[in-house]
């Protein structure tokens, strides 16, 4: 077995309940992140199933950037301020000597040197999956979730209850006097 099957054979991979390929949980193709919604790939998917390009490049480290700190990763990859103590308390429970983003930069791993296809975390905008020992991952929601999936890929804005005029019941402007009837 050459080390390229070992590393893809030695990588957790997931599929959806459809046809598609196989994937590392992190990977920018899947529509989701929800395990619930996501298969561990068996010996009959592997044997059956394609390898996603981007997560075949990512399992053997092809386009990944390594970051000397999870802190160099956050900023780099312009991680959300709000969430990063959080993320710092979830990594200090971690055994990882290696951080690392793929080639889409769609989210920041932490692992081991000596095993590029297993991460023992990935760290996502609005979520962590940390490796349980058992198989699969722990998701952990962080105060600033973004959302995935759908939409224009901006980032949604929480609407406000804008105060509107007695009178001719247009919005207010901020500063409280409406521009109609004053």
């Amino acid at each position: 077995m050459n080390e390229k099957n070992e590393l893809v054979n030695g990588a957790e991979l997931y599929r959806t309940n459809g046809r598609g390929r196989l994937h590392v949980l992190g990977c920018s193709h899947l529509q989701t992140t929800d395990l619930s919604q996501l298969i561990v790939a068996d010996t009959t998917d592997r044997a059956e199933r394609e390898l996603c390009s981007e997560c075949d490049k990512e399992i053997r480290g092809v386009g990944r950037t390594e970051y000397p700190s999870l802190d160099a990763a956050f900023e780099a990859l312009k991680f959300p301020v709000e969430n990063r103590p959080r993320m710092r308390e979830i990594a200090a429970e971690l055994d990882f000597d290696l951080v690392w983003a793929p080639q889409a930069r769609s989210y920041i791993a932490a692992g081991h040197r000596d095993r590029h296809a297993a991460a023992a975390a990935y760290f996502n905008r609005g979520f962590v999956d940390v490796h349980l020992d058992t198989g699969g991952y722990a998701r952990h929601e962080l105060p600033t979730a973004v959302q995935r999936g759908g939409g224009d890929g901006r980032r949604q804005v929480a609407e406000r209850n804008a105060a509107t005029c007695p009178t001719c019941f247009l919005e207010l402007p901020a500063n409280g006097t409406c521009d109609t009837c004053d």
